[in-house]
């Protein structure tokens, strides 16, 4: 029951993707024509596909940039101290 109240206030705070959600759903449904193992499998492989696309695509750019990607270790300095003089009256 946990569950259900968490997922029910998330809902409620993020209307808006709540609304996109309920729509993609009915639409996927509509183009699947109810056949839903098929469109569940089609949208599974093309996320495999997207995945592997961006990996390649990735591979590509390091491969032909010309340049060499080198992590740089971060320097942090320490902040000047500033000297307070405290003034006498």
């Amino acid at each position: 029951m946990e569950f259900f109240n968490k997922l029910g206030k998330v809902l409620a705070k993020k209307m808006d993707l709540t609304i996109m959600f309920i729509a993609a759903f009915i639409l996927f449904i509509y183009f699947t024509e109810g056949d839903l193992i098929a469109g569940v499998l089609t949208a599974f492989f093309a996320l495999i596909m997207y995945v592997s696309a961006t990996l390649l695509y990735q591979e590509y750019k390091q491969m032909y940039s010309g340049k060499t990607v080198v992590a740089k270790p971060v320097v942090k300095k320490a902040p000047a101290k500033k000297s307070a003089k405290k003034s006498k009256k």
